[in-house]
């Protein structure tokens, strides 16, 4: 049974690249979450393996709504008013627990899942093959809607790719090897690289709060 302990974690990296054999993600400011569905059961697992399920009921929901079963490896996140990941909100719904402020939490402050790799699909484990074949099976798992995001990457381009992460004020890129298994723990095949400017005041007047 796969769950938390096995997802694989980025090794910190100081400067952006780019590289033929590599695809870039952006990295957004969230929390990591496995998606567990079997059958009609979904579970939101946090990485110290803290089930998400009560704060977020609005991204389970949306999860159910998938046919077939699946293990997924995704950010969850919820927005500023610009599009930005915004922390403070994020882990404001997380701390919600009582139906009724959760309800008014989620209309408030809708979450997104950024869905970025698939650990498993049906009956079949995926973790062997290389991540540009996971990917597929992961884009073709779902329709994009305004809760669930197919994270694709860009291929190559990784310093192009950071300067986007700079104007848009992100915090970083995954770096990911395109050949690369699903390794349990902190791998190389997956480099993370933040920008250092991150939560300064900018020249565009916009700060992490």
């Amino acid at each position: 049974m796969i769950d938390a302990s096995d997802l694989m974690l980025a090794t910190l990296h100081g400067r952006p690249f780019s590289d033929p054999d590599w695809l870039f993600e952006l990295k957004y400011d969230g929390f990591r979450c496995l998606i567990v569905k079997a059958g009609e059961d979904v579970k939101l697992w946090s990485r110290n393996g803290n089930l998400f399920n009560g704060s977020f009921p609005d991204v389970v929901a949306a999860v159910s709504e998938v046919p077939g079963d699946f293990v997924w490896d995704a950010e969850l996140t919820v927005d500023d008013d610009t599009g930005r990941s915004d922390f403070d909100r994020l882990r404001q719904r997380a701390v919600t627990k009582t139906p009724k402020n959760v309800r008014a939490a989620a209309k408030a402050d809708p979450a997104r899942l950024y869905i970025f790799d698939a650990l498993s699909i049906g009956s079949a484990d995926l973790r062997e093959l290389p991540l540009t074949e996971r990917k597929l099976y992961l884009r073709d798992s779902f329709d994009n809607t305004g809760t669930l995001i197919y994270a694709s990457g860009i291929e190559e381009e990784g310093r192009l790719v950071f300067e986007h992460v700079q104007e848009l004020g992100l915090e970083g890129m995954i770096a990911k090897r395109m050949d690369s298994a699903y390794q349990r723990g902190r791998s190389r095949d997956w480099l993370k690289i933040k920008d250092q400017n991150y939560g300064r005041p900018a020249a565009l007047g916009w700060g992490r709060k």
